[in-house]
């Protein structure tokens, strides 16, 4: 050991070898050639132990020449030297592979680090001593001896010391951890135990069943392939039939059964399970509801035939179950009659969109004319069998029904019949009804076809009779001839009002038109059902042309650049509509407002006369003043003569609607007629105070709508005049002078109690609308006196006021909101101090209780694109599709997404697209598929376009628009065996073709 000392410390550096230079031209560059072979490297396949090279330390374990590594000495092998390079700076646990084992290992243990309870800050007392915790020894509780049997009767403690073992076990715990096979054995035990004493907890049963998706995935991490998830559908099939046997009536627990299954079973066993359930549960509204749209959209098992039988059954289920309903229970038959209207309206879009239109206007017309056109007392006189034998006789008399010129009604002829008087005829434009035949035979290829289909289709919409048919054309075409038997098992009764109003108003929906229910909000079926909304019309939806041309890559030193994104600044009037539809909608001006007159998605000729004769005919029977509106918006959209011609001959019989002077008053507005529309809110003034007390209520839709016409002008001034004048019952004059102080401070004082008065959730809707009128004359009036934040107080106390009294997601709430917002938008877009944040704030606050209103949307979208933050929007609508979704936030969300940059981006856009026909709410809309189509085909990526469409046709199996689609848009690339198996395809679904398709068309 003395001699190693001594030996060490004197140790003195080496000098090193000289270098010996090979050959004359010094480059700088030396080379050391080593010629000595090593015999080991045949013998080991490497060098041998010995023979390592020999580093020089430094110290420390660093090594002369290699600053940045060292020697581990904590590795030790003989004869070896491991180096590490210090460098190297070791990834976070995160980022690591070497802890992946660890986050993938399900009996690591891990440990659950619990907040302390009543901890005091030792930080706080601002003293020089700092106390450390006086934790409990686990010893002393393990040596004592009341510890083994909980208390001992003996201590002074008593239950102290229990809590004493308590905190122990948790620290015990705490020290061991828990692992994730620990944790899910732990809520399996729990879950039994809990089952095992409240085995009709329904939700209970469903939480265990979602438990074992959690367990799977995290156990497995590839359960989603095939196998594995067929083996996990099988284990919680086992626990929904435990829980049937406990629950076996309860709808959404077989419904969640009948879905777990539908991912396992086939086609024949999941058919055979619903048939099953629904012989046991024949009354079940929720599981005929969800029948109807398996059978519609499931591709192995869709016929058309077999579809119509199936909604035919449904309505037959629930016209026994109203008739069983007892005449005190209203809100039970309220609810069973309006899904039978909701199933006919269904079943209706289904038929004309699988090619039947002459069956869907003539389901539409009988079912309207046996309860809009029911004879007097038809109901006490008759049996249910009687009545549909008397109708049968109406409709095979082939006299003009409803929706055609000169229809009398059901109820007209049946009192004629029954007096024995002449029955006039039917006449009906045959020109509509005639077919060239010539043009038929013409025809030589499918794109010939395809021009007289879409014609044919144009023009013969209506039901034909059989007095107008010739021989030939009812043995080639027999679908255009509605008999009696066709539509009889579509027929019911309707005895309440709610149901009532829904039949009125799918009339619209089934034309593809706006209208909305008068006082039905966003929140409702209406606007978020996958099935209803194929027909929606998307005007601008995609960006100009400009938009989607692509730039030119800049290369800078070889290295390509992306070219500077611009953004547009959005008009938010173009959005997909879905909104309450009131007069500020009917009467818009394009690019002004949200704007759904109704020319616009009216398709051909036809459904323009049918459209017109409809609201006649309405009228005649529903006295409605929403329903006038929507009248005379559709004139206006369709002639400004025509709109004006209506209004006046309205305003004869309905002189002191005030109602009806406002619109009137708009719809010149529409027309760009502001000097016209004046006069009418002018004279409107000088006369109301002579109608009856009921009318002069509505006095405050008049001020507001003409001071917000005032204020869109540019006439601040006039406007407030005209909210001052309320006040004082003098009629406005725009020679008056300007109001005093005095005066507003009087009209304040006005809009105070009369805000106090009246109460926007009384129990008559027109007293509601008066309200929030009169909210929004206040409201405008305090923004033009003393500026928007007195504004905002107005419509806080108001929107404060409905939430008290928790109805904020209500009708009325959300008029209240697009008030506000009509106000923060008007202030945006024209003062100069505008702030964002504001209307960002107000506009998702009405987002979190109406997500589906699009004028919301379209605000927040747009005040978004100002400050060129798009974030917000992106994770908005996020997190909307994944909370409800349907096809309304799927096309906001790509719609926002083509309008945000110019141009957009197309991969997220496809990404949405992609994720909309894949979301299970929503992946059977037509309007998504055509849309997803149409992107790909605008991106000239007809391949994928070419996928798609046979990918919509099988979530789609019923709709001829998408086949149509596709024979349009590659029928020209198909060869002849694709054409073939397309037509037989269309043929086996029963799609129906006015035309047939002959061989040599497919050549």
């Amino acid at each position: 050991m003395a001699n190693f000392l001594q030996t060490s410390s004197h140790r003195h550096r080496k000098k090193s070898p000289e270098i010996v230079h090979t050959g004359t031209l010094n480059t700088g560059i030396t080379f050391v050639m080593d010629r000595k072979g090593d015999a080991d490297n045949l013998r080991y396949g490497g060098n041998h132990i010995y023979s390592i090279p020999e580093y020089r330390r430094r110290g420390g374990g660093r090594i002369v020449g290699l600053p940045n590594n060292r020697i581990d000495n904590s590795v030790i092998k003989a004869g070896q030297v491991s180096i590490i390079d210090r460098s190297y700076k070791k990834p976070s646990r995160y980022t690591d592979s070497n802890y992946a084992w660890k986050e993938l290992d399900k009996s690591l243990k891990r440990i659950r680090i619990k907040p302390k309870n009543n901890v005091s800050d030792p930080f706080a007392s601002h003293t020089n001593i700092i106390a450390f915790d006086d934790n409990i020894s686990k010893r002393l509780l393990e040596n004592e001896t009341y510890a083994s049997s909980g208390v001992d009767y003996r201590s002074l403690e008593g239950n102290k010391v229990k809590r004493r073992l308590v905190d122990s076990d948790e620290e015990k715990e705490e020290e061991e951890g828990e692992s994730f096979n620990d944790q899910i054995r732990q809520k399996t035990i729990e879950f039994n135990r809990k089952l095992d004493q409240e085995p009709e907890n329904v939700q209970l049963w469903l939480d265990f069943i979602r438990f074992q998706d959690e367990a799977a995935a995290g156990l497995d991490p590839s359960i989603t392939t095939a196998s594995n998830k067929s083996s996990l559908n099988q284990v919680k099939l086992s626990i929904f039939e435990k829980a049937l046997d406990h629950n076996p009536t309860d709808e959404e627990l077989i419904y969640a059964y009948l879905t777990c299954g539908a991912e396992t079973w086939e086609t024949l066993k999941l058919l055979r399970e619903w048939d099953k359930m629904l012989k046991e549960h024949p009354d079940s509204i929720k599981l005929w509801a969800e029948y109807i749209n398996l059978r519609q959209t499931n591709f192995a098992s869709f016929s058309y035939t077999q579809c119509v039988k199936v909604f035919e059954d449904a309505l037959s289920t629930l016209k026994r179950q109203a008739n069983k309903c007892h005449q005190d229970d209203v809100e039970r038959r309220e609810d069973i009659e309006s899904l039978m209207v909701y199933i006919l309206l269904r079943a209706c879009l289904f038929i004309k969109q699988s090619g039947y239109q002459e069956k869907a206007f003539a389901v539409i017309q009988a079912a309207v004319e046996f309860n809009l056109y029911q004879p007097v007392n038809f109901t006490m006189r008759y049996s249910p069998e009687e009545k549909i034998n008397a109708f049968v006789e109406f409709w095979d008399s082939e006299v003009l029904r409803f929706g055609e010129k000169g229809a009398l009604g059901w109820h007209e002829y049946f009192r004629a019949a029954d007096n024995g008087e002449e029955i006039p005829d039917a006449v009906v434009d045959t020109l509509s009804t005639a077919t060239n035949d010539d043009d038929n035979d013409n025809m030589l290829s499918l794109k010939d076809w395809l021009a007289s289909e879409l014609e044919n289709e144009q023009k013969n919409r209506l039901p034909l009779r059989m007095s107008q048919a010739e021989d030939d054309s009812v043995d080639e075409d027999p679908y255009r001839i509605i008999l009696s038997d066709d539509i009889t098992s579509f027929l019911f009764d309707i005895t309440t009002q709610g149901a009532r109003q829904s039949l009125i108003y799918s009339i619209f929906v089934f034309l593809g038109l706006p209208y909305t229910p008068p006082n039905v909000g966003t929140n409702t079926h209406f606007f978020t059902d996958t099935f209803t909304h194929n027909e929606m019309t998307l005007n601008n939806f995609w960006p100009s042309k400009q938009s989607t041309t692509k730039h030119l890559v800049w290369y800078v030193a070889g290295v390509p650049m992306n070219p500077q994104e611009t953004t547009s600044e959005m008009n938010p009037y173009d959005i997909p509509s879905s909104y309450p539809v009131g007069l500020n909608e009917l009467f818009a001006k394009s690019g002004s407002w949200f704007k759904c007159a109704g020319k616009e998605y009216i398709q051909c000729n036809v459904d323009e006369i049918f459209t017109r004769t409809v609201f006649q005919q309405l009228l005649a029977v529903e006295k409605s003043e929403h329903l006038t509106i929507c009248y005379l918006a559709f004139e206006s959209s369709c002639g400004q003569k025509l709109g004006r011609r209506l209004a006046k001959s309205l305003l004869k019989d309905q002189r002191t609607s005030l109602t009806l002077w406002n619109a009137y008053a708009q719809m010149e507005k529409s027309h760009d007629r502001t000097d016209e529309a004046r006069k009418v809110y002018l004279t409107a003034l000088s006369m109301y105070h002579t109608f009856p007390e009921n009318e002069q209520r509505n006095a405050p839709v008049l001020y507001y709508m003409f001071a917000k016409l005032e204020l869109e002008n540019n006439r601040p001034h006039e406007a407030l005049k005209i909210l001052t004048s309320i006040s004082n019952n003098q009629p406005y004059n725009d020679q008056t002078p300007p109001p005093t102080s005095t005066l507003i401070l009087k009209t304040r004082e006005y809009f105070s109690q009369k805000l106090a008065q009246l109460s926007t959730l009384s129990d008559s809707p027109s007293e509601r609308q008066i309200a929030i009128h009169m909210v929004g004359c206040c409201g405008l009036f305090e923004y033009l006196s003393s500026g928007l934040e007195s504004a905002c107080l107005v419509y806080q106390h108001a929107l404060d006021y409905i939430k008290e009294r928790q109805a904020e997601r209500g009708y009325e709430s959300e008029m209240v909101w697009v008030e506000y917002a009509t106000l923060l938008y008007r202030h945006a877009t024209t003062s100069t101090s505008y702030k964002p944040g504001l209307l960002r704030q107000a506009m998702e606050q009405a987002l979190a209780l109406f997500p589906n209103n699009t004028i919301f949307l379209g605000f927040y979208i747009w005040n978004e694109s100002k400050t060129k933050i798009f974030n917000r929007v992106q994770h908005m609508l996020n997190d909307a599709v994944k909370k409800d979704s349907n096809v309304i936030l799927w096309l906001s969300a790509i719609y926002s997404e083509l309008h945000k940059y110019t141009p957009y981006h197309v991969n997220s856009v496809r990404d949405y697209f992609e994720r909309s026909t894949q979301d299970t709410r929503t992946r059977s809309s037509i309007l998504l598929w055509k849309c997803y189509i149409q992107f790909e085909l605008i991106q000239d990526n007809v391949q994928k376009a070419r996928s798609l469409f046979y990918r919509s046709i099988r979530e789609c199996p019923w709709s001829k628009e998408l086949y149509i689609l596709g024979i349009k848009s590659f029928g020209a690339n198909m060869d002849e065996k694709e054409a073939n198996e397309l037509i037989s395809l269309m043929m086996e679904k029963e799609i129906r073709l006015r035309i047939p398709i002959d061989d040599e068309m497919l050549t």
